[in-house]
């Protein structure tokens, strides 16, 4: 989520796509930059952090689908978070992912996750065969790559900067609308 620093508020929600040796691989080069012991967040990290784990985003060699919700104005955070996981499911069912892993948030909110995902089934909105599960974030390295991202582009959005072509050409952006 992005409230200071934007013209109209964003909520952002992302994936990082892989197959299973691209993860490895993604796991171990994020796993170099992350504090001992602890994951590695966006917010957390300093200037010069952020600059060098920027550089990091074309070297893990993933593609990234990105859903900014816009304005998030007079909608609560979860019910944002909610339309953007929504169409974010679709967007990777679209592109024939099998297998998503969300990052855990507490039981509470993983079930309020599970229930959308079963409104999207009964949809027909997400292929009954995807498998989705949870996981702690600071159990699985690749849970902080669309994390990296999201800052990398809301960033951008609060300094009004470009991002490198190396990295924009990674990373598919779309925008729905929250009102």
């Amino acid at each position: 989520m992005r409230s200071t620093g934007v013209e109209v508020p964003i909520y952002l929600l992302g994936a990082s796509l892989s197959t299973i040796e691209q993860a490895v691989r993604a796991s171990e080069l994020l796993l170099e930059h992350a504090p001992r012991g602890k994951k590695l967040l966006w917010r957390d990290l300093g200037d010069a952090g952020k600059k060098t784990v920027q550089q990091v985003i074309p070297r893990l060699d993933l593609n990234h689908v990105i859903v900014i919700g816009t304005p998030l104005v007079g909608i609560k955070q979860e019910r944002a978070r909610g339309l953007c996981l929504e169409r974010l499911l679709w967007e990777l069912d679209q592109r024939c992912v099998s297998r998503i892993f969300l990052e855990s948030r507490g039981e509470a909110l993983d079930l309020s996750d599970r229930r959308r995902i079963d409104g999207l089934r009964a949809r027909h909105a997400l292929n009954r065969e995807t498998r989705v599960d949870w996981m702690r974030g600071e159990i699985d390295p690749m849970l902080w790559s669309p994390d990296i991202v999201l800052g990398t582009l809301g960033d951008a959005h609060v300094h009004h900067d470009e991002l490198p072509e190396q990295i924009t050409r990674l990373i598919t952006e779309v925008t729905i609308e929250l009102s």
